[in-house]
């Protein structure tokens, strides 16, 4: 009996021992299976605050509860609550309650705390988000905007990403009234516009429209006239939209280029090249304090810039000319006014093709005059597939539009009627302000190109059968003869006009919105 009495505790005790054990396995199982599971709901809770953030559409600078912007959503089986924080507020002192996002936030932190069951895990953040009220302009015109061509084109770029996403381009204009001529925004009968658009709300008559036309909020009650400010045969065409009294907007001033200190050395051989291909490393032609201009010629030749400044105090005359950019690279062309030179011209490129390399970044500053006739800019392209080395090389479009003849390679098969897709924020022409530059008219003649045109105090003007791929923003802006613009909708995305991707606080430099991740851990702050 006592030995059976024993055996009887020793197998129960080691029953009960085995079945604590695999319960206590069970509960360290499902708890880490729960660790990871509320790991990856913190992920994909940044997600949805990533998305929210990055729309244009959410209003989440203000449409959130005291700095809240979702409060325990539920979310794969969990729950998320996300939490923002403006960082310029809080470095500048202010309180944790006071430094809420308001409608200037563009730096903000964002906490992610998610829960499943008994865990929880919480990421911290930081992301820009640039303000994209003005980046909405397809074509801003400060006082006037004329579409007066025969057959104008107005729409997005096919090639671009996003353009089956179909939205709708928006144009603006600062001008209250029209008047004269001299103000507003003038619609011609033969001006083609997009033939879809997406959304359409059927209780808003302007979602049928695929172009907005936005006036200033107190356009049409100017004292001096109460004409419309959108106006000319075509004006039904469009959806003519009041701004609210905060989105009315002045262009702000292009960024003023100073000279390189060092000077960069001269060009070897004198400024004239007129044959050949040279490898170039950052020059100066001329002085900036001269007071006489150094003109740089560049005739039937090929200039491959190097990364740097290239600064020509005087014109640049090109005819006949390749530009290759290979890197980030910025030109420099001021030109001097004087009782000897009425009319200083900085750029005047004939038949002069730019093309940019793979991660190459051009900024362009211009004094006065720039004259473009017969010329291309947009991407250098190779076709790694096609056998015939030259039928390899070259955009098709540009090859078109420099005169040749359409020869079928294994990369297309048939004529292009758009260049290959570059970013528009890679390519950036801006004014040099100086004595009289406003009075002078920047003119693009039979010319294709790929970038964004920012010129507050200018006026620019299309001829012919010119093409604009990116943005334009300028004082006026004349679209005439069979010229047509296509919008890129990537650039809704790029802070400002022109200026480029918002500032990178450490993320991936390849997204639109760059996110820097400080903490990831069970507790807040707990962990790199």
């Amino acid at each position: 009996m006592l030995l059976a009495v024993f055996a009887m505790l020793v197998v129960g005790t080691a029953t009960l021992a085995f079945t604590a054990s695999r319960h206590t396995g069970f509960l360290a199982s499902r708890n880490a299976v729960n660790s990871i599971r509320v790991r990856e709901l913190a992920d994909s809770g940044l997600d949805v605050a990533k998305a929210l953030l990055r729309s244009d559409e959410t209003g989440w600078r203000l449409m959130h509860a005291n700095g809240k912007l979702l409060n325990n959503y539920a979310l794969d089986g969990g729950t998320v609550t996300v939490s923002l924080i403006d960082i310029a507020k809080r470095e500048a002192g202010a309180s944790a309650a006071a430094s809420v996002p308001d409608s200037a936030t563009t730096e903000v932190e964002i906490s992610v705390t998610a829960t499943l069951d008994t865990a929880t895990w919480t990421s911290l953040s930081h992301m820009s988000i640039p303000q994209v009220v003005k980046g909405q302009y397809a074509i801003f015109a400060n006082k006037l905007l004329w579409l007066y061509g025969t057959n104008n084109e107005i729409g997005r770029w096919d090639n671009a990403p996003k353009s089956a996403e179909n939205r709708r381009v928006n144009i603006g204009t600062q001008a209250d009234f029209a008047f004269a001529n001299f103000s507003g925004v003038w619609i011609d009968s033969d001006v083609q516009l997009e033939s879809e658009v997406y959304p359409v709300d059927p209780s808003d008559a302007r979602t049928l429209k695929s172009t907005w036309v936005y006036y200033p909020y107190n356009g049409g009650t100017n004292l001096w006239s109460s004409s419309f400010p959108i106006n000319g045969p075509g004006r039904d065409k469009v959806a003519a939209v009041r701004m609210s009294p905060d989105e009315s907007i002045r262009m702000v001033q292009a960024p003023q280029p100073t000279p390189t200190v060092p000077a960069p050395p001269g060009i070897t051989g004198g400024n004239t090249i007129s044959s050949g291909t040279r490898t170039m490393t950052p020059f100066r032609v001329g002085t900036p304090s001269g007071s006489t201009n150094t003109n740089l010629t560049t005739d039937n030749c090929t200039l491959l810039l190097t990364p740097g400044t290239y600064e020509v105090y005087g014109s640049w005359r090109a005819n006949n000319a390749t530009i290759r950019i290979q890197g980030p690279v910025k030109i420099v062309v001021s030109p001097k006014w004087s009782i000897f030179n009425w009319f200083p011209s900085g750029i005047e490129w004939t038949n002069t093709t730019v093309e940019l390399t793979t991660d190459a970044d051009l900024e362009i500053n211009n004094g006065y005059r720039l004259t473009m006739n017969g010329c291309w800019m947009g991407s250098y392209y190779q076709c790694v597939t096609e056998p015939d080395p030259i039928k390899a090389v070259g955009d098709p479009h540009m090859k078109l539009w420099r005169g040749a003849a359409f020869q079928e390679t294994a990369c297309d098969t048939s004529a292009p009627t758009e260049p290959r897709y570059l970013e528009p924020w890679r390519v950036r022409i801006y004014p040099i302000r100086s004595a009289l530059s406003a009075l002078f008219i920047w003119n693009l003649t039979n010319t294709s190109v790929i970038g964004s045109i920012f010129l507050p105090n200018n006026t620019v003007r299309f001829n012919g059968r010119s093409e604009m791929y990116g943005r334009i923003a300028a004082d006026s802006v004349f679209i005439d003869g069979t010229s047509r613009f296509r919008y890129d909708h990537a650039l809704d995305d790029i802070t400002g006009l022109t200026e480029g991707r918002a500032p990178n606080r450490g993320g991936d430099p390849d997204e639109m919105f760059p996110i820097r991740q400080l903490t990831w851990g069970a507790d807040k702050g707990t962990g790199p």
